[in-house]
């Protein structure tokens, strides 16, 4: 009896721990959105390119930091294109804008149209935003129900009172003349490897692949759900879709490609409400389980606990190189360390024999390149990333840490000048509002 009441209060302290996470998210959000939009409003104002150059400057931040704050909400299932392509275009946009300005060029009529649209956008985005924080903001509504319904298991109702203002905002949100079609689900298009991952295989090989993967008994055979791109007229990533069950019911979704027939992404959507392994414990056995797919040489990029799993961005290893650009996912469930997420897509796309330079500075003059306000706290190491836009470089990597924040700064190995760098926690959420 005393066990039973204090796994309830365990798992009590877990949901509130769960809904503060997401109310926290969800007013980083809103307070993103405002910033977005008070910038867009002065950019459309202002005719000084010094004022442009930097509102544009912190559009590109609040952009970026938005898309963050998306992911960690529990909106992973539902299908939100306009909303995504919204923010990674405001994102593209004033990066692209910043670049012109910053290298002594004006912004075109076309440019200024452009970000007109994205204004339009912004204002909508806030406002509808504004409404859901009326419900959520006043406690009218939990986000647990919400997890429920979002969750690959769905152990909830289909929708409720925040998915469906999602929903509304996604259908509603403008998109620019012309565009109103782009997105809609039949339209996407999966990125072309830039190598061919194998010859074509049927789906029965790719239900046995699955089998391979999981390396566990199911509740029957993996069953096809979809294929995309099946004549491969696009010359994509052409996945094949599947559902499986366990021995105890729970669903898995798969994607396998229809070119080698390689798992390119797993979703478990079991709840996980005890942690009991470490983190040393679980990337060890994230290792291992690379290993048995094929990836034996690989680098710890970043691990982080969300809702009772363990999210480990691992780098494959080439030539001493880790090579970011082909970043696998794997996420572990910290009660018993079950494999509960992969996402490999970012390998196969991107995955070729690559002939790199060696690097003109050493390892050691990079690391004094940093902030004299950053102390070293590690071994640089070489690393391939992509900038900001999208061009890939060859890096030093330099842990370090100012104060209590811990940061890998980017150096770039020819030139010795720094490309990036990302903190190691998330940037600390702004003063919560009540009402």
């Amino acid at each position: 009896m005393g066990f039973g009441a204090y796994q309830t209060r365990l798992k009590n302290q877990y949901l509130r721990e769960a809904e503060n996470k997401y109310m926290a998210a969800f007013h980083k959000l809103k307070w993103t959105s405002e910033n977005i939009e008070e910038r867009m409003a002065k950019l459309m104002a202002t005719n000084d390119p010094r004022l442009q150059e930097s509102l544009l400057a912190d559009l590109r931040v609040f952009s970026a930091q938005a898309v963050e704050h998306m992911a960690t909400l529990p909106f992973t299932t539902m299908n939100t294109p306009r909303i995504t392509n919204f923010l990674n275009t405001l994102r593209a946009q004033s990066d692209e804008k910043h670049h012109k300005l910053n290298t002594g060029q004006g912004l075109t009529d076309e440019d200024w149209n452009q970000l007109m649209e994205l204004r339009h956008q912004a204002v909508y985005f806030e406002q509808e935003l504004s409404n859901l924080l009326g419900l959520v903001g006043n406690n009218l509504i939990r986000w647990q129900p919400t997890v429920q319904a979002t969750s690959p298991a769905q152990s909830g109702q289909a929708s409720t009172p925040i998915t469906k203002s999602v929903m509304l905002l996604e259908e509603n949100l403008p998109v620019p003349p012309g565009e109103e079609n782009a997105l809609a689900p039949e339209k996407a298009q999966l990125p072309r490897p830039q190598t061919d991952p194998g010859p074509r295989v049927d789906a029965a090989a790719a239900a046995e692949a699955i089998k391979r993967f999981v390396d566990m008994p199911l509740a029957g055979e993996p069953v096809q759900t979809g294929v995309y791109d099946p004549e491969d007229t696009e010359k994509g990533l052409s996945l094949y879709y599947f559902d499986a069950r366990k021995q105890n019911g729970l669903p898995m979704n798969f994607g396998v490609s229809v070119h080698g027939g390689h798992v390119v992404y797993m979703i478990d959507g079991r709840a996980v409400t005890e942690k009991k392994l470490s983190h040393e414990e679980l990337i060890a056995k994230a290792k291992e389980l690379l290993a048995k797919w094929g990836f034996d040489q690989v680098a710890l990029v970043s691990s982080a606990e969300n809702d009772g799993t363990l999210v480990m961005d691992f780098a494959p290893v080439a030539g001493g190189v880790a090579v970011h650009t082909e970043m696998i996912r794997v996420m572990l469930a910290m009660d018993n360390g079950e494999l509960v997420g992969y996402d490999a897509r970012a390998y196969w796309v991107n995955h070729v024999e690559r002939d790199l330079p060696a690097p003109q500075i050493a390892a050691a003059e990079a690391a004094a390149r940093t902030s004299p306000r950053l102390t070293v706290t590690g071994e640089p190491r070489l690393a391939l990333i992509a900038d900001r836009r999208g061009q890939e470089r060859l890096v030093w990597e330099v842990p370090g840490r100012v104060e209590d924040q811990y940061f890998r700064v980017f150096v770039d190995a020819m030139d010795g000048t720094e490309v990036d760098l990302i903190r190691s926690v998330g940037d600390p959420a702004p003063p919560m509002q009540e009402g």
